[in-house]
């Protein structure tokens, strides 16, 4: 395959996959590796997956985030690799990890990189700011906002006042 044919491929990811689920069986490896950073104590996580999985993942984001959508931001590619910068928007109405609905806008981004492989996605490694969908959410303090609370911590345990 070539850069193009790869380029396209990834697009169908984007695109199409999330919308159709028969485009999973014809852009997925029967079996491929999935690496993602879930949180800040762990550098990555690799799951084997496969195009069922995949189209039960698209379903649940689409039923916890309502008018869900995707736009790819940036592409490039080299070799069997493929890197996008993409973004994210949709409306937090389904339960998400035991948090129930908060009916809050959500946009989020990150950086997708793809390795191609018998004209199927073989890998994906998956990097996202999973904070920032939490802070948008409620659940986490802004940064601002717990950097001042960390500071007034700090200051109330010294005995010191603030400068």
């Amino acid at each position: 395959m070539t850069i193009e044919d790869n380029k396209r491929l990834v697009r169908r990811y984007f695109e199409d996959a999330p919308f159709n689920p028969a485009a999973c069986d014809e852009i997925f490896a029967p079996r491929f590796q999935f690496h993602t950073i879930m949180h800040a104590s762990v550098t990555s996580q690799t799951v084997e997956s496969d195009p069922e999985s995949e189209k039960a993942a698209f379903e649940s984001q689409k039923r916890i985030m309502g008018g869900w959508n995707l736009t790819i931001e940036d592409m490039i590619a080299e070799g069997d690799r493929v890197m996008v910068r993409w973004s994210s928007r949709g409306t937090h109405q389904g339960e998400l990890a035991g948090l129930p609905p908060t009916y809050r806008p959500v946009t989020n981004s990150g950086i997708n990189i793809f390795r191609v492989a018998d004209g199927k996605i073989a890998e994906v490694w998956d990097i996202m700011d999973r904070m920032w969908v939490w802070q948008q959410l409620g659940v986490l303090p802004e940064l601002k906002e717990a950097i001042a609370q960390a500071r007034e911590a700090m200051l109330s345990q010294s005995g010191s006042q603030p400068e």
